[in-house]
């Protein structure tokens, strides 16, 4: 098992960083995330939204302290 969660995951996130960290500045620690919740078809509860709405099959919801 990769230190990633699983590899489908770890592969996700590594094709997000790759078309994602230039045009809209996605690190590996919110493509991680953005790959775990896509995986498992999640819906992500977030405090920060633009770190993840231009995510293709990102289901968000916006978390209010």
């Amino acid at each position: 098992m990769c230190c990633c969660g699983t590899p489908a995951i770890s592969q996700r996130a590594a094709d997000l960083v790759e078309a994602m960290a230039l045009s809209h500045g996605l690190r590996l620690a919110d493509a991680l995330i953005a790959a775990t919740a896509v995986e498992h078809q999640a819906v992500l509860l977030t405090g920060n939204r633009k770190h993840f709405v231009a995510v293709p099959e990102m289901q968000i919801e916006a978390f209010e302290p």
